[in-house]
């Protein structure tokens, strides 16, 4: 039977902690029978991914209007331990930009999120399941058939440890205050990374 997680993730400040709850995700994610629905399996790989203590956002740059920079600076004021990782960028909101997911110094603590074109979003992939890398964030527009398929088949092989969640689509996100019970409204301007929102909930 699956896990049932209710519970905030603990804070960054608390490294054994959080180290056990994402090797605790982990083990939970193996676990899960046929039967568990698409949505808890999803909130348990988001959970696992922001439980990592380390991350990266592949396509992070000097460009402050594109996605993969949205993405870093939120995880920076988030207070995140986070690099970019662009071979194209020397550096992203004044951090040096690593040259290749080969650099990341712990791949089994690290979560990345990946904004880039397919066939770029093709090699991460690969290169994040054979280097270990905990889990994988995928923001829409950074797929095409081949990387769904190299999903599916991921997500398939047993031996395959690295946990990759995919935005299907752009999403528009939901703002409300915490005491607001008034109907959500949707968020004007464009639309939304799924991790963004994540992001935006946490505390």
């Amino acid at each position: 039977m699956c896990l049932s997680l209710k519970s905030r993730l603990p804070s960054h400040s608390s490294m054994h902690s959080r180290v056990y709850m994402y090797a605790l995700l982990s083990t939970a994610l193996q676990t899960c029978t046929g039967s568990q629905s698409k949505v808890s399996v999803h909130e348990m790989k988001t959970e696992l991914f922001l439980s990592a203590p380390s991350f990266a956002v592949v396509g992070a740059s000097d460009d402050e209007t594109k996605f993969g920079t949205i993405v870093f600076k939120t995880m920076l004021e988030k207070g995140m331990d986070v690099v970019p990782i662009n071979p194209f960028v020397s550096k992203s909101q004044g951090i040096p930009c690593l040259h290749s997911l080969a650099e990341i110094a712990d791949p089994a603590r690290t979560s990345i999120s990946v904004v880039t074109q397919p066939a770029v979003s093709l090699q991460i992939l690969q290169q994040a399941t054979a280097l270990g890398i905990l889990a994988v964030w995928l923001q829409p527009g950074a797929e095409d058939d081949a990387v769904l398929e190299f999903i599916r088949t991921a997500g398939a092989n047993s031996t395959v440890q690295t946990k990759i969640i995919h935005s299907a689509a752009p999403l528009t996100d939901v703002v409300r205050r915490d005491n607001d019970t008034s109907s959500p409204c949707k968020r004007d301007g464009p639309e939304t990374p799924d991790l963004i929102s994540a992001l935006w909930r946490r505390r």
